[in-house]
């Protein structure tokens, strides 16, 4: 069924004799996050739990320019991202592994949401009554590395660097596992929560404490998954910059 002011915008121009006319759809706004980092310089995005590069394919698809490495543990996620990156030449998936806050092997919960709720952590009820699809369906084991490890691997010496985290409740062992690469990295978009999601994990008002002690103001917040029922907001994109 057609809207009805494009309806009745057809209907106005049939009456003036101008014949049927087509409505292009709006524009959809780039995301702040661009408008941000194009101000910012930044260059460089470390993609960490990319599932199959929604958030890269993002700033592709808004014309950002510079060099994407993505990162994500689960086997199915991880082969979907290779295939989705190849075509890119900004665009470096990095060998399969997980990133935290040390070198070690770990066993991942893979959520049957094509993988974008996998996590280290046992999930709360609260996120698998809100989002039943998310509930876990395998284990997986994988090896992690840091941020620190790798760091220099892909950056610059006139690198300016966004880390982009979205790793469902172990935020905080990725940000202390770049301690050092976060005394150069520019800004930080973390995926935080409003409540507890994940067992032991940390809500919003620990990273926002946490990233200001290392030098870092909050300077904008994306809305993200809601309670169904409710429409209570459970999580938001927060994105940090070097003060």
């Amino acid at each position: 069924m057609k809207d009805f002011h494009v309806a009745l915008t057809e209907r106005i121009f049939e009456r003036l004799g101008l014949g049927p006319v087509q409505i292009a759809p709006p524009l959809e706004k780039p995301p702040s996050f661009m408008k941000i980092a194009e101000y910012l310089g930044i260059d460089l995005v470390f993609d960490v739990g990319a599932n199959r590069g929604q958030f890269a394919k993002k700033l592709i698809e808004n014309d950002f320019g510079g060099r994407i490495v993505s990162f994500e543990p689960t086997l199915k996620a991880h082969a979907q991202l290779v295939e989705a990156a190849r075509t890119f030449d900004n665009w470096t998936v990095h060998p399969r592994t997980a990133i935290g806050e040390e070198h070690c092997k770990l066993q991942i919960n893979v959520a049957g949401n094509n993988g974008q709720s996998s996590s280290f952590l046992d999930m709360g009820e609260l996120h698998a009554q809100s989002a039943p699809r998310s509930r876990y369906i395998d284990i997986e084991e994988v090896d992690v590395t840091t941020i620190d490890a790798i760091f220099d691997e892909y950056v610059k010496s006139t690198s300016k660097t966004l880390l982009k985290i979205d790793v469902q409740g172990y935020e905080e062992q990725v940000l202390k596992g770049a301690l050092q690469a976060l005394k150069q990295i520019m800004a930080v978009k973390l995926e935080c929560s409003l409540v507890s999601l994940y067992e032991n994990d940390k809500t919003y008002e620990f990273y926002i404490e946490f990233l200001e002690s290392l030098g870092f103001g909050l300077w904008d917040l994306e809305p993200g998954f809601r309670e169904p029922e409710t429409g209570r907001l459970l999580q938001f994109d927060a994105f940090f910059v070097r003060l």
